[in-house]
């Protein structure tokens, strides 16, 4: 497993239940850990019907809580319309079917394996007549934010026996001309070739590299200040075009 943000550990904690052995190589040190994960709030959009989907994922709600609170809905149907709304009708056909549909699902497999939510009072309610109503289907985020969600995922990975390596950077994917058949890896000085069936590269975007944002997003980007990760600077990326990944 390439990264070590949100999506790794969802895909590192799937393979271990599947009884593999995981290996995540986290490039960033121990205290950087999670990649943009630990720079976001910890909101998670998902589809749900009302208040009894919210209660099911924050049984620690208290009566008091639900009376003065209009959760409201967010449908599939609104999630299908934010998504081609933001992006113009460009978000891939399967993968946005995936994400709607599966998104409830999603939030409940996260919450057995003992991420926690909250409702984002702070920031998406506002009161009306003395109740809380939330605001543009935003309406979960992890307890304490993007640095909670990423510690609590990484206790439930050494619980699950998932070894974590940090300060370590993979530099290659090893092929053997037809498939991918493990990762050159480098911590401090020392290269490492490890052997793996699958190979999962969950390494993020490329903000932080201006190079990158000039090639791809156009002239004068490199200027841009960004925020998150100084890790995420596309190499997972390049090693997978470097092998024939499409663009």
């Amino acid at each position: 497993m390439i990264g070590a943000g949100n999506a790794a550990f969802c895909a590192a904690r799937t393979a271990r239940e599947k009884g593999a052995s995981v290996l995540m190589l986290e490039c960033a040190p121990k205290e950087e850990n999670g990649g943009n994960s630990r720079y976001t709030a910890g909101a998670i959009r998902f589809a749900y019907d009302g208040v009894d989907d919210i209660r099911a994922l924050c049984p620690d709600l208290s009566g008091d809580q639900i009376v003065i609170t209009d959760f409201g809905t967010y449908t599939e149907e609104q999630f299908f319309d934010d998504m081609f709304r933001v992006t113009r009708f460009r978000t891939d056909p399967a993968l946005c079917e995936r994400i709607v549909r599966s998104s409830r699902e999603t939030m409940h497999w996260m919450r057995s394996k003992g991420i926690r939510f909250m409702p984002i009072y702070g920031r998406q309610a506002f009161k009306v007549d003395g109740r809380f109503k939330f605001w543009g289907g935003l309406t979960l985020e992890s307890w304490g934010g993007g640095p909670g969600l990423v510690d609590a995922y990484t206790e439930i990975a050494k619980a699950s026996g998932i070894e974590i390596r940090y300060d370590t950077r993979a530099v290659k994917l090893l092929t053997d001309g037809h498939a991918v058949t493990g990762v050159k890896m480098r911590h401090k000085d020392q290269l490492e070739n490890i052997s793996a069936k699958p190979v999962v590269v969950a390494a993020g975007g490329f903000q932080a590299s201006p190079e990158m944002r000039t090639r791809y997003l156009g002239p004068g980007w490199e200027m841009a200040r960004v925020r998150g990760s100084r890790f995420n600077t596309g190499e997972g990326l390049k090693m997978a075009m470097e092998i024939g990944a499409s663009t």
